[in-house]
């Protein structure tokens, strides 16, 4: 089967490019690496980043196309409508990423509950803070509701580890069955914490609507896609406790700076996902798909 690899992400060395190369040849796959959208009216399969547009006018010149596989874990710069009525599988690798993400979001989380940004910040200002404790909203695990917005594969994870660590945990994904309404999961949610796909049912869902259905010290946490949530809302949801970002919707953003100046928050430059191994992980999950294609024509995360 030819492949070919349109683009390099930066985490990715040279070396995890030839781990993945080598593996594929083991399976007889030959792989081509490019930067250049490809060219080759042969290829079989095609393995993307997130940095590229996979559009209708590319697969369509590619008549031999079977699969198209990113090796993140969103897939919004796939033109999935086209790739569906053209039997075109596209499929992701969210497994490399996964516990990393789920890291970020809950030391987020916990780090906002107690109120530790915030405190951090008064120690800045030559503040001892300790007086001030009794009048802050400072919860222990075993006393949080959470609610996870998306039960896919990274929201399941999370459900499983925020259950271990003690707190009540609530989801809503449409999508799956045994999904809690929105509104009923927001208004019981001391913290909110995002981890669905960008969709247009998904866009904005953080909105100023959803936003005041949630109570008045509540924290959120974004670490899925930046375009789930409306920043402008945010930003004038002064009821909110705080709040951890990994993604905007416009990257970097431009008022970057003046999120951060809220006194509880955490703003991450995209890197909840992101740990030593990844690039090495990405090229495991790569080869791992593709012999899963190669062995019956279909791969282990499908969109």
């Amino acid at each position: 089967m030819k492949l070919y690899r349109w683009g390099q992400s930066a985490y990715e060395t040279e070396e995890d490019l030839r781990k993945e190369q080598e593996g594929l040849c083991d399976i007889d796959c030959s792989l081509e690496l490019g930067t250049t959208p490809p060219e080759s009216a042969d290829i079989q399969g095609l393995i993307v980043t997130s940095k590229v547009s996979v559009d209708s006018q590319i697969m369509s010149s590619l008549p031999n196309l079977t699969f198209v596989l990113t090796t993140t874990s969103g897939y919004e710069h796939i033109d999935l409508e086209y790739a569906r009525n053209h039997d075109i599988v596209v499929g992701r690798c969210p497994i490399a990423r996964r516990d990393a993400v789920i890291d970020t979001s809950i030391a987020m989380a916990l780090s906002l509950v107690r109120n530790l940004p915030s405190l951090h910040h008064e120690a800045q200002k030559g503040v001892w803070a300790r007086a001030q404790l009794p009048n802050r909203n400072i919860k222990r695990i075993s006393n949080l509701s959470i609610g996870l917005i998306g039960y896919g594969i990274i929201g399941r994870a999370a459900f499983r580890v925020w259950s271990d660590l003690g707190a009540k945990v609530r989801w809503h994904d449409p999508n799956v069955l045994g999904s809690f309404p929105l509104e009923e999961l927001l208004s019981m949610s001391d913290v909110v914490s995002l981890h669905c796909a960008h969709t247009p049912s998904s866009h904005n869902i953080v909105c100023t609507e959803t936003l005041n259905m949630m109570p008045v010290g509540s924290i959120l946490i974004n670490t899925a896609r930046g375009k789930c949530v409306d920043m402008e809302a945010v930003t004038q949801a002064t009821h909110l406790g705080g709040f951890g970002l990994d993604v905007f919707p416009c990257e970097p953003p431009e008022l970057l700076s003046s999120y951060a100046a809220h006194p509880n928050s955490i703003l991450l430059p995209h890197a909840a996902g992101y740990h030593n191994e990844l690039g090495s992980s990405v090229a495991n999950e790569v080869i791992d798909s593709i012999t899963m294609w190669m062995e019956n024509n279909n791969l282990p995360h499908v969109v």
